[in-house]
């Protein structure tokens, strides 16, 4: 990520909201993502930080930039773990509405149902395959003296 890449770059402040989406980032995108997706658009600087995926060295960074953009505002503070307050971060009225029209998010996050019936067949196909290696080992345990007939059976047939 070239910092110097992502500043703004004409004297209108606040930037557009086509001059922000040339400029956002994919840090910045996850943090605005992860926000826009709570209920009452707000998250504190752990949770967020850790939702979206941002290293802790460069959260400051990129909240900072999201602030002066005017995209979101901290509005309390609350214990985080470990005896530390964080900041609580919520998307400003600016902020949901770059959100509606400038995240360009998916039209329909939820799954498609062939999708969905996708990932049932992965996870009967892997159901399987853990069935076919818990039967190996239990195999190979027998052969190896290390488990008798009985007691394979006993684990094959829970």
């Amino acid at each position: 990520m070239n910092d110097a890449n992502q500043t703004e770059t004409s004297d209108e402040f606040p930037p557009s909201f086509d001059e922000m989406r040339t400029h956002l980032g994919e840090a910045r995108r996850n943090l605005l993502t992860v926000l826009y997706a709570t209920d009452n658009y707000s998250a504190n600087t752990s949770d967020l930080r850790q939702q979206a995926g941002v290293p802790s060295g460069s959260m400051n960074h990129h909240m900072t930039k999201l602030q002066r953009w005017e995209l979101v505002e901290e509005v309390d503070r609350e214990y985080a773990g470990r005896g530390s307050h964080a900041i609580v971060w919520r998307l400003t009225d600016r902020g949901e509405s770059f959100c509606d029209d400038g995240l360009e998010l998916p039209e329909n996050p939820l799954v498609e149902p062939e999708d969905f019936e996708a990932l049932r067949a992965d996870v009967s196909d892997l159901r399987d395959d853990v069935e076919t290696m818990k039967e190996a080992m239990v195999q190979i345990a027998v052969k190896a003296g290390g488990v008798k007939e009985e007691t394979a059976q006993e684990w094959l047939s829970d």
